[in-house]
């Protein structure tokens, strides 16, 4: 799972979407080849909402959970099909469940505090958040090895500086998963931005380290 998000770069960011935005948001995501999704869980009817892409979409799209830090939603994600879950912070909690039910956690992570115990307890693949350039680079140094996945603000005018500073991947939110323009269905003006985010990333893929 963590060599798929690594070859795609991109996860989506679901928040705020009624099913029907979110559909024609995979559509057009799959059409150009991206196929991670977190749905958040900080929204009510979230897993309703991961429950419909995943009957409607299958193992087209890898469906994550998002903003995962209680029992009870990680309960309803697994239970809707959740292919890997995600938190804000390190939910030790969390770790341990996906630990024994063999799901991916990706924790989230910002103090170099945080990034030592999740790597104490196993985890390399990290969610930075909020997604910080200075510190991305500040941490190549003392945890060369860490898999670190920005998240917060990310838009086509700094997912090149994200990633040529060693992001392995990034997650995208409102710049795509837009309400404003999936609730007026200007889907033309969607499919520009993520026809353009793949461009940016095909143009440095292999020149990465």
């Amino acid at each position: 799972m963590i060599k798929k998000f690594i070859d795609k770069k991109v996860l989506i960011v679901i928040r705020h979407l009624s099913l029907q935005e979110t559909i024609d948001l995979c559509d057009i995501l799959l059409e150009n080849d991206f196929n991670f999704v977190e749905v958040s869980f900080s929204d009510d009817g979230a897993d309703k909402i991961l429950e419909g892409l995943k009957n409607r979409f299958g193992e087209k799209i890898c469906l994550g959970a998002g903003t995962i830090f209680q029992e009870e939603n990680y309960r309803k994600a697994l239970n809707c099909g959740a292919d890997y879950v995600l938190s804000p912070g390190l939910s030790f909690k969390i770790a341990e469940l996906s630990k024994k039910d063999g799901i991916t956690y990706i924790p989230g992570v910002y103090t170099s505090t945080d990034v030592q115990n999740a790597l104490e307890m196993g985890f390399d693949f990290l969610k930075l958040y909020p997604a910080d350039l200075n510190l991305l680079r500040s941490y190549r140094g003392p945890f060369p090895k860490v898999k670190f996945m920005p998240f917060g603000g990310v838009t086509d005018q700094n997912i090149i500086s994200y990633l040529n500073a060693g992001a392995s991947a990034v997650g995208i939110g409102s710049y795509i998963a837009n309400k404003e323009l999936l609730s007026k269905r200007d889907l033309a003006q969607l499919s520009k931005r993520i026809a353009n985010l793949k461009k940016l990333i095909g143009g440095i893929n292999g020149s990465m380290y």
